[in-house]
């Protein structure tokens, strides 16, 4: 049983450490048109002073959306109350997601888009935009102006970031469930091994 102990502790060091939570910000709240989410999910407020849940995730320049009465805007999202869309008016504005803790390694989205956009997802290790460059991600178009077509994107990258800037995907790209998540193979590869030296302890103890 000690052994199992030891191996097991050493399977958990091995797997790689995630900053911050996992969380999901799936938008799913009654916006009305042009009402910004700001810091509705870290602990503050969207721009019409509603409060979600605090999951450390804070928003420049992005803005919820939900359909009207006759669902003009969209269809099919993955979570239909709610979706976003990040915004610019000005040449010079950024549309940006923060995390305070930081996401390791992996953030997966779903987007709607009925045009191709190159460096649509920039991933910085700091706050705005700041600090070093992590990865530059393009989204393919996917659906037609209803934006009625929405596809998964995951982004993979090295080290642990701080933002997001959506400002290339600004204008024309649904958004909807934006997560954090720790990879599901090293979750996978984890369980395995402690079943593996589960099933040999209790072949010892027999």
């Amino acid at each position: 049983m000690k052994l199992f102990s030891i191996a097991a502790l050493a399977l958990i060091t091995a797997a790689p450490a995630f900053a911050g939570a996992p969380f999901l910000v799936d938008f799913e709240k009654n916006w009305d048109y042009g009402v910004d989410v700001n810091t509705y999910y870290s602990g503050g407020t969207a721009a019409d002073g509603s409060s979600g849940s605090n999951l450390g995730v804070s928003f420049v320049n992005m803005s919820g959306l939900s359909n009207d009465s006759a669902f003009s805007y969209y269809a099919n999202a993955p979570t239909m109350l709610g979706t976003a869309y990040a915004y610019t008016y000005a040449d010079t504005d950024k549309a940006y997601m923060n995390v305070a803790d930081g996401v390791d390694s992996t953030l997966s989205f779903f987007y709607a888009s009925p045009n191709a956009v190159s460096g649509a997802v920039v991933v910085y290790s700091g706050l705005n935009g700041t600090g070093t460059v992590l990865g530059s991600f393009d989204l393919a178009a996917n659906s037609s102006f209803a934006y009625d077509t929405w596809t998964q994107k995951t982004l993979t990258f090295n080290g642990s970031a701080k933002s997001f800037d959506f400002t290339a995907s600004a204008n024309g790209v649904g958004l909807d469930n934006i997560a954090a998540v720790p990879e599901p193979e090293t979750f996978a590869m984890l369980l395995a091994g402690l079943g593996l030296l589960g099933f040999k302890a209790r072949r010892r103890n027999r």
